[in-house]
């Protein structure tokens, strides 16, 4: 089967024997909340355990009540519970874009026939215009694509590479942009045709810079830029474009363009310049869209649970989704349920390995608890240095993280000063950097952890204080010296 990846947003035509290839991966009926009948026939798969326990309850694929208005242009549509489109949900203006005339959801397959919403069909036909007199030709890659071909795209994955590959490589149905009829992945027949249409590089190419520039005149937005941390000097469009972006959970796409409308992608602009280009303060789409919501649920920016991520995702299942212990449960309006406490100080010990001191506690986190960067882990790689505050990133260098209300952290300082110039995140010791991207609250990992932080510069016999944190508020609980 052709298919290509888009960061997790890929698309594959669907295939006539996916119940047959996921036979071969071993899925095994669990018991769910609600009947995954519920479900077109060809996406109950993603609610069947595979014989490591993987899998998505359907209260995070399937929600009726309480799901996304996909009619609206400003409708969130993301990698979070909440953020999910109905499984019958298809715009009721379809046009196909080569003939403008109406058309029905199920007869929009790409590439054979691309359609969008009216409205979102006639500014991208102002676009490819003004891209055509500039010397463009534009080639449109996909654009609508309905829950079941979205089911069968990642079930497709699921199949082949197994779930957990799926799960950071192809969106969820009901979680794709391209649902809402207003999504495009646009490129120029020039780079299409010198080579496969997916490969990196597209957002320095002659379209791809004229899109970046040109896009949000007739109403379109990138949804997923390239993170400032991974961008070559002196370039918005050049870098490591492979690595998954912790604001958007997507790797970097320059061909994929969301049409909002003129008025709101212009708004858009003036707050992503505003809050600060190049900085981890840049906004995203989502994260300005989010910011549009008084509700609780859009402060939630964790992932939906698939067993795969137990100590970082989010649902909305109540008993029967795949981690025994989620990180954060959410209620049915999609707000986080309250952590039963706070966490709770276990003990600490001050090590030496080789030069450097190691400052290693243990924490007892309830679920629905959040903490906030920097991770330091061993796959972090991150550490501090005395007489630095800012934790020593690689391949970056120091950063300093403000600390955020409602999120709490282990912390260290010294008994002759009275700040606390090290934190670091409650999150598992597998954690990767990746979250080390973000200004924002974090689902710490529940259960009894070690937290380990390697410390340079710290001679023996130095006074060292550990504590936990909420916001700006810390309370030493453990005093030693260096060894």
């Amino acid at each position: 089967m052709a298919r290509r990846r888009i960061g997790w947003l890929s698309w594959a035509p669907p295939r006539a024997g996916v119940a047959l290839a996921l036979g071969a991966v071993g899925l095994l009926l669990v018991g769910l909340a609600a009947s995954a009948q519920d479900l077109p026939s060809r996406c109950t798969g993603l609610c069947r355990a595979n014989r490591a326990g993987h899998f998505v309850a359907l209260s995070d694929v399937f929600r009726p009540e309480g799901a996304v208005d996909g009619d609206d242009l400003l409708a969130r549509v993301d990698r979070t519970p909440a953020g999910a489109l109905p499984p019958d949900y298809a715009p009721r203006d379809l046009v196909d874009l080569e003939t403008m005339r109406p058309a029905r959801p199920h007869r929009c397959t790409p590439p054979a026939h691309q359609c969008l919403r009216r409205e979102a069909a006639r500014a991208y036909r102002a676009l490819a215009t003004a891209m055509r007199e500039d010397g463009h030709r534009p080639h449109v890659g996909s654009a609508f694509r309905d829950y079941r071909v979205q089911c069968s795209t990642f079930l497709g994955w699921a199949a082949d590479g197994g779930f957990c590959d799926a799960t950071t490589s192809s969106a969820l149905p009901g979680h794709s942009e391209h649902q809402l009829g207003t999504t495009i992945d646009l490129f120029t027949y020039a780079w299409t045709n010198d080579g496969d249409k997916w490969r990196e590089g597209y957002g320095c190419s002659p379209g791809g810079q004229w899109i970046a520039e040109h896009a949000a005149e007739h109403g379109f937005v990138l949804s997923y830029p390239l993170h400032p941390d991974y961008r070559r000097e002196g370039s918005s469009c050049a870098g490591e474009e492979a690595r998954i972006d912790p604001r958007t959970g997507y790797r970097y796409e320059p061909w994929h363009l969301r049409f909002v409308g003129v008025e709101a992608a212009a708004r858009f602009e003036a707050a992503r310049e505003a809050s600060g280009p190049g900085t981890l303060g840049e906004l995203t789409l989502g994260q300005w869209l989010g910011q549009r919501s008084s509700s609780a649920e859009a402060r939630v920016t964790a992932p939906v649970c698939d067993g795969c991520n137990c100590d970082r995702c989010a649902t909305l299942e109540a008993a029967e989704g795949p981690c025994e212990a989620p990180a954060l449960a959410l209620g049915e309006d999609g707000a986080p349920r309250g952590a039963e406490g706070p966490p709770r100080f276990v003990s600490a010990r001050l090590l030496r390995e080789g030069e450097a001191l190691i400052v290693e506690a243990r924490v007892a986190v309830p679920a629905n608890t959040f903490t906030q960067p920097p991770v330091i882990t061993e796959a972090s790689g991150v550490r501090y240095r005395r007489g630095r505050r800012g934790a020593e990133l690689p391949g970056i260098g120091p950063r300093t993280f403000t600390p955020l209300e409602g999120a709490h952290r282990l912390v260290i300082g010294f008994d002759d000063r009275d700040d606390w110039p090290w934190s670091a995140a409650l999150v598992a010791p597998s954690r990767t950097g990746i979250a080390n991207g973000l200004a924002e609250r974090i689902v710490a990992a529940p259960g009894e952890l070690t937290v380990r932080v390697p410390l340079d510069g710290v001679a023996p016999g130095t006074r060292v204080r550990v504590g936990l944190a909420e916001g700006r508020r810390a309370r030493a609980l453990f005093r030693g010296r260096a060894p």
